[in-house]
C-alpha cells in the first residue's frame, strides 16, 4: 500500500484506519457476549473493575472513514477510538441499569478467585471436551486494561456523530430492548 502511494506521492492519499473494539447493532463479538451475559442476570464481575476498555461506536467509525476520503495527498495513519474510555465498573453498571433496572455491578469476585475458577474451568474443558463460558484467558482479558490513544478526534472538520455512551445506549436498545429480528448481523473477534 505504501509503495502504491509512493508511486505518485504528490497526488495519492493512503489512509490507514485502525479501529479499536467496535460496538454497534448487529455486532456479535466479545462485547455483545458481555452485554448478553449481563442481561441474562448470570454475569459475575471479576476484579475491582478499574481496568479501562477502549471502544468505538460503528456509526462514528463509518463517519471517520467518510471524512478520511477528503484527506490530502500523503500517508495518514489513525487509531480510531471514541473517548473517554469506560472502566469496567462504568460499563457494567450502565448496561445493568438499562437492561435489568438494577444499580451497580452486582455480584463481584476477587481477581484471584476469578482466575482460579478460570483455571478450574479449563481443566473441566480439557477433561470433558465441553467448552464453558469461563476460562482463565477470558478472565485475564476481561480484567486487563486495553486503552489506546487516538488523534482521530483532533482531525480538523471531524466530529463524531454520537458519544460512546450514546452509541452504547443505541446498541443496547437495538439488541435487547427493541430487537429487530431482520437486522443484519456480523461477527468480529
Amino acid at each position: 500500500m505504501r509503495a502504491w502511494q509512493q508511486l505518485d506521492p504528490a497526488v495519492r492519499s493512503l489512509t490507514i484506519i485502525r479501529p479499536t473494539v467496535v460496538i454497534g447493532p448487529g455486532n456479535r463479538g466479545n462485547v455483545f457476549n458481555l452485554l448478553r451475559q449481563i442481561k441474562s442476570g448470570r454475569f459475575v464481575m471479576v476484579g475491582d473493575g478499574t481496568n479501562v476498555k477502549s471502544m468505538a461506536y460503528v456509526d462514528n467509525v463509518a463517519a471517520f472513514f467518510r471524512h478520511a476520503l477528503g484527506f490530502d495527498a500523503g500517508v495518514h495513519v489513525y487509531n480510531y477510538i471514541d473517548k473517554p474510555d469506560l472502566d469496567m465498573n462504568e460499563l457494567v453498571s450502565l448496561v445493568r441499569r438499562l437492561l435489568t433496572n438494577k444499580d451497580g455491578v452486582g455480584l463481584r469476585l476477587p481477581l484471584g478467585l476469578g482466575l482460579a475458577l478460570g483455571k478450574l474451568a479449563d481443566l473441566v474443558t480439557r477433561a470433558t471436551g465441553r467448552s464453558l463460558p469461563i476460562s482463565w484467558i477470558r478472565v485475564k482479558k476481561f480484567t486487563s486494561t486495553t486503552s489506546f490513544a487516538s488523534a482521530a478526534h483532533q482531525v480538523p472538520g471531524f466530529l463524531a456523530p454520537v458519544t460512546l455512551r450514546e452509541g452504547l445506549d443505541r446498541t443496547l436498545h437495538h439488541e435487547f430492548v427493541e430487537p429487530d429480528p431482520m437486522a443484519p448481523v456480523f461477527f468480529t473477534e
